[in-house]
């Protein structure tokens, strides 16, 4: 029973360890180039755990998800990717925000793909609901 315990503890903490950030993106024109240029940004940035993309007619909006020990600094990597970002999209409207509620809401957008509408009406409740105090 104690070597279960233990292998199940080592386990655990290899899995929550790992330094592979996850990048979720959504193109509307399905520009690679684009795409890849923000994975590779992503990925460099040793502070970010998670992100969410959507790219569409010029804008760009951003949800990442620092990891566990830089959520003291949040607001601090979020302004300075964020800057990163429009230096390399200054054609792009740019939003980059660390609230897990926009996550959450880009993560659905990603799954359902929805007409050009409708991704223009969720793009501009997300920037409403950024604005929102809870």
């Amino acid at each position: 029973m104690k070597k279960f315990w233990w292998v199940s503890c080592v386990l655990l903490l290899l899995t929550g360890c790992s330094n592979d950030s996850q990048v979720s993106t959504y193109h509307v024109e399905d520009d690679q180039e684009e795409i890849e240029l923000l994975q590779t940004i992503l990925k460099e940035n040793q502070n970010i755990n998670e992100a969410d993309v959507v790219f569409f007619d010029h804008q760009l909006v951003v949800a990442i998800q620092v990891k566990p020990l830089s959520k003291f600094k949040k607001v601090k990597i979020t302004k300075s990717f964020e800057k990163e970002v429009k230096s390399l999209f200054p054609d792009h409207k740019v939003f980059v925000s660390s609230d897990l509620k926009i996550s959450w809401e880009l993560e659905k957008i990603i799954k359902e793909k929805p007409t050009m509408e409708d991704l223009k009406k969720d793009l501009d409740d997300i920037q409403a609901l950024s604005k929102e105090a809870t």
